[in-house]
């Protein structure tokens, strides 16, 4: 084990092909009717690779989040406007309800426990799972750590 954290610290770019071969590998088993799909596999094969701590370039970080919403969007885009129509209007109603009270939920708890952006910017992505947030908390975060303390 310790061989590979050396080589994968030496050249983080193998861990990076090692996430997008090992995920389309283990997205194209099936369980049943579902299929986990080579986008997400490689999400999966790469959040195991970094609990060896691995780090890459925060540049890295931002194309290949910027490719991976991308790639989700190419699959399920063309889905989601087919989908579209009159019985379609109560389902929008519901997101659009659902989006705003989770980020006033997450406003009105920063602002009560007095916790900073980045924490709140967390609590929102994990809350609404939603990708936007998940990197722009990423990067909070990231930049809170870089910044010395106060103390």
């Amino acid at each position: 084990m310790e061989f590979l954290e050396s080589i994968f610290h030496q050249s983080p770019e193998i861990a990076l092909f090692l996430s997008l071969a090992g995920g389309y590998w283990i997205g194209k088993f099936q369980f049943g009717k579902f299929q986990l799909g080579g986008v997400a596999g490689s999400l999966l094969v790469a959040v195991v690779l970094s609990q060896i701590g691995i780090t890459i370039d925060n540049g890295i970080k931002a194309v290949l989040f910027a490719l991976f919403i991308y790639a989700v969007g190419f699959e399920s885009g063309p889905q989601f406007f087919r989908s579209l129509g009159r019985k379609s209007i109560r389902e929008i109603v519901m997101a659009a309800v659902l989006a705003i009270s989770g980020l006033l939920t997450v406003v009105l708890l920063a602002k009560m426990f007095e916790l900073d952006k980045g924490l709140a910017a967390g609590i929102a992505a994990g809350g609404l799972t939603q990708s936007a947030i998940i990197g722009t908390a990423s990067s909070a975060i990231g930049n809170r750590q870089a910044r010395p303390s106060r103390g």
